[in-house]
């Protein structure tokens, strides 16, 4: 167990626009986009990186050949982070799903990306390791993707960094997107997990909740048959979706925005406030009360949220 995974497990109150100021004992896994980590001020970013911050970032992907492009974190917004002891993830995605069915169908790319990684992270010493997020993938290619997950994860813990990935929900949750990450579920293949609870409905739904409790409790429970609490963090959405009577593509509700709307017209069911009016209905997590007991109950990881800026 490394050293951040021995921080006392504690959480408190979360308060928004950002998450509230974390204690030294406090853990939480905070998704960013490059694009915030360059162009938000420092003062924003002292407030975010607090001791026991997991800042997982995106921008890095991989190419067909499997090849790595992808943007350096600014120098001082990484100094903040370390001065504070926090965990830098790369977010991983492929650049196409024909890109990532060709590599891991392929143990010679497979191969090629793990050295790839590997000097990736040399490069980037101060990330405490990679975070996978590939997604869009036909289930076909699950058992493949599972044999890359073996071979990377040994590579890594020479090395002494951390296989990190994104996994979709199991059950209840469209086939088409979970089953490639079906694998994940029958072993366990990383050091942690973030549950991606959120997209219950959506642009690709018809309407409803973003996420519930009851929906996400038990993908959990799913989750903890095979992994140790310790290594799963429960993923939550800082946004939610609005659908307006006769219109099938809903509007984005964040905190920042909608808090006072959906307070007020909305009525807390099930871990999330749902907002019913005679335009239409949505949903948005206000009070994280019942997430945060929770998780604290079965000792898990923390508290993940998609994402800053929301």
């Amino acid at each position: 167990m490394n050293s951040f995974s021995k921080i006392k497990f504690t959480f408190a109150c979360v308060i928004f626009l950002s998450l509230c100021p974390l204690s030294v004992e406090e853990r939480v896994w905070k998704y960013t986009i490059i694009q915030d980590l360059r162009s938000k001020s420092l003062d924003y970013w002292e407030k975010e990186l607090k001791p026991g911050t997991t800042l997982c970032f995106t921008g890095t992907y991989i190419g067909k050949e499997a090849q790595l492009s992808g943007a350096n974190l600014p120098d001082p917004v990484l100094m903040l982070g370390n001065k504070n002891s926090v965990r830098w993830f790369p977010l991983l995605t492929f650049n196409s799903a024909s890109s990532g069915e060709k590599i891991l169908s392929s143990p010679e790319l497979r191969k090629k990306l793990i050295l790839n990684l590997e000097h990736y992270l040399e490069k980037h010493p101060s990330f405490s390791g990679i975070h996978l997020d590939f997604e869009g993938l036909s289930p076909e290619y699950s058992e493949a993707y599972r044999s890359f997950l073996f071979e990377l994860k040994p590579s890594l813990k020479v090395k002494g960094k951390l296989l990190t990935l994104a996994v979709f929900p199991a059950l209840e949750f469209d086939p088409k997107l979970a089953g490639f990450h079906s694998a994940i579920y029958k072993e366990n293949v990383a050091d942690e997990i973030v549950l991606m609870a959120y997209d219950l409905h959506s642009h690709k739904t018809t309407p409803g909740p973003v996420t519930n409790f009851s929906w996400a409790k038990v993908n959990t429970e799913l989750l903890l048959k095979i992994y140790n609490p310790e290594q799963i963090w429960l993923g939550l959405p800082l946004y939610g979706y609005y659908w307006e009577n006769g219109k099938k593509k809903p509007k984005l509700l964040t905190l920042s925005s909608d808090k006072k709307l959906v307070s007020e017209f909305g009525k807390e069911t099930n871990g999330i406030h749902i907002l019913r009016t005679e335009k239409g209905e949505g949903s948005l997590i206000l009070k994280f009360d019942p997430w945060i007991e929770y998780a604290k109950n079965l000792k898990l990881a923390g508290l993940a949220f998609w994402r800053l800026g929301f």
